[in-house]
């Protein structure tokens, strides 16, 4: 690669080479876009020194030995670093000086001597520096000076013509594509800013899971099968996607008063992520590689930020009465927060995903809005339902809530005055119904080995859920009293005849029940007839069947005692 002539350039040439020099050599570093001037900070790498502390380069165009205008400029930019206050947070122990010109020992004194007056050490990095850097990325080189944005342009086109390929005449097979990309590749791997990678596959379309750096996916096929062709949009550093930035612009359509206006009010206002529905989005994307264009009829999906959740997420949830008692409690995690021009919004849910809390605050009428929804808990251990659906029954006034930090004491936490619902009757009444049913799944478990986890307690069938109330009421010790239908009678099965007589009949039988297809055995349980009347005595199979009534058509279940 030839030398670059530095001194040839006009200084913003000079400043984008070399700034982008600067991003590719240290990846998560990122260009500072002034506001109200930069605060003398070009280049901005966070905890990117050995001892944890920020990296900051100062890029200047200066190719010769530095005039007193110059020098006046570089001390302008190393103390306003050091005074502004948008600066403040920053730990900032060696400032670097990025140049095309190797200083002078005077130079070289001077600068050091700057650096100290301000409590840092400043490096300078000269004309080597660049020059080593510029035979490492000759594609930012070639891309900035020497005209190669237009052929990368040109190989965009390529790529594209042949991935937008259809069924027809100028219809390609895999191989065939594969072989004309692979011959464009070289051109758009000069792209200094975003590498791609290619993929074909057959099926469901491949997964778009977040990696390092990759900002755009691109796939052509359809969702219900078939060949489909991706390609994966990869910034070579953070500065990229500033550089060269990865654009939408369009327009939703939403009718009055439809729910995806409100959906999209949300958004908006609190910036609450959406799928649109199929159709309702007309743009263009702005993209490199070729893989931009017009998108008509398009459903567009507003996701969560990755790892955006803040500080300590982990949380511990308490309900108190008004004598400080802790009534109930649960582990939650903050798992969604998002901002809009209204507020701010913050989304917690419990740990076995029983339910979720969703916070808006209006920041500019200082209001807020709480709203509690079920999830889907369908599958999780009974024991670790319990608890928070017992949480849940007892957010009702005067009761409070305490948040504090999951693993730190929780009387250190926060109290929030907010947790007195009034909740609406139907979801009381199925919160009642949950409750009570996952209570005596609980006790049930207290007598079996056997793993016992929360069915769909909306698809059960009739009568399932008032079995299990009925087996953890004798499990508990109690007496439980039954009727049978008028009209109707007591057959019991033994294997020599009995004589009935005043007083009270108990015979012994297995307690078992049923969740959702999973037969429980819970033991043994006793029968008592009191006072019954044999009605018909009959052999069958050598067993001998007896009939009996009671005065009052009821039976007493207990446990052994």
């Amino acid at each position: 690669m030839t030398r670059v002539e530095w001194t040839r350039l006009n200084g913003h040439e000079v400043e984008a080479v070399v700034a982008m020099f600067v991003n590719r050599e240290h990846v998560d570093s990122v260009r500072i876009t002034p506001s109200k001037g930069d605060g003398g900070v070009d280049i901005l790498d966070r905890g990117a020194a050995p001892n944890g502390a920020d990296v900051v380069y100062q890029v200047k165009s200066y190719t010769e030995a530095f005039s007193a205008k110059q020098k006046a400029k570089v001390e302008k930019s190393l103390r306003t670093l050091m005074q502004d206050p948008r600066w403040a947070e920053l730990n900032v122990k060696v400032w670097y000086l990025v140049t095309p010109w190797d200083p002078t020992p005077e130079a070289e004194s001077w600068l050091n001597s700057l650096g100290s007056a301000h409590g840092v050490t400043a490096v300078w990095r000269g004309l080597t520096y660049v020059e080593q850097l510029a035979a490492k990325y000759p594609d930012i080189v070639d891309y900035y000076l020497h005209g190669g944005r237009n052929r990368i342009e040109q190989a965009y086109r390529t790529v594209a013509a042949l991935l937008g390929v259809e069924q027809g005449e100028q219809s390609l097979d895999v191989p065939e594509v594969v072989k004309r990309v692979e011959k464009a590749l070289p051109s758009l791997d000069t792209d200094p800013h975003y590498r791609y990678e290619l993929r074909f596959g057959e099926g469901p379309l491949p997964d778009m899971s977040s990696r390092p750096y990759l900002v755009m996916s691109w796939i052509a096929g359809s969702v219900n099968g078939g060949r489909w062709t991706a390609v994966d949009i990869i910034a070579r550093c953070a500065a990229s996607v500033q550089e060269r930035p990865i654009t939408i612009a369009g327009h939703f359509v939403a009718e009055s008063g439809s729910d995806f206006e409100e959906t999209l009010y949300d958004f908006f206002s609190y910036g609450v992520p959406f799928t649109s529905p199929e159709g309702a989005y007309r743009g263009e994307v702005d993209a490199p590689g070729g893989l931009g264009g017009p998108l008509e009829r398009a459903i567009v999906s507003i996701l969560p930020v990755p790892n955006d959740l803040g500080d300590n997420p982990e949380l511990h949830l308490e309900l108190l009465d008004r004598n400080g008692t802790v009534l109930a409690a649960v582990d939650v995690d903050r798992v969604d927060r998002s901002q809009g021009r209204d507020g701010i919004r913050v989304v917690l849910e419990e740990l076995h995903h029983v339910f979720t809390i969703e916070d808006r605050y209006n920041l500019s009428k200082m209001t807020g809005r709480r709203r509690v929804s079920f999830g889907d808990f369908a599958g999780q251990p009974v024991a670790a339902v319990r608890p928070a659906l017992t949480f849940l029954a007892h957010c009702h006034a005067p009761n409070v809530g305490r948040l504090s930090v999951r693993h730190t004491p929780s009387e250190r936490g926060v109290i929030d005055p907010n947790y007195g619902f009034e909740w609406p009757e139907d979801m009381h009444r199925i919160l009642i119904m949950m409750v009570n049913a996952v209570d005596s799944l609980a006790h049930i478990q207290q007598h079996t080995s056997t793993p016992i986890r929360v069915p769909d307690l909306t698809s059960l069938p009739r009568g399932q859920i008032r079995r299990w109330h009925f087996a953890a009421k004798l499990l508990r010790g109690e007496d439980v009293t039954v009727t049978y239908p008028e009209g109707h009678c007591l057959v019991i099965e033994l294997a020599t005849d009995i004589t009935a007589s005043e007083g009270s009949l108990g015979v012994s039988v297995p307690l078992t029940v049923d969740i959702d297809g999973q037969e429980i055995d819970l033991g043994r349980v006793e029968v008592w007839l009191n006072n019954p009347t044999l009605i018909e005595r009959k052999e069958y199979r050598e067993r001998v069947h007896h009939a009996f009534t009671t005065p009052d058509r009821s039976v007493c279940y207990r446990r052994p005692r």
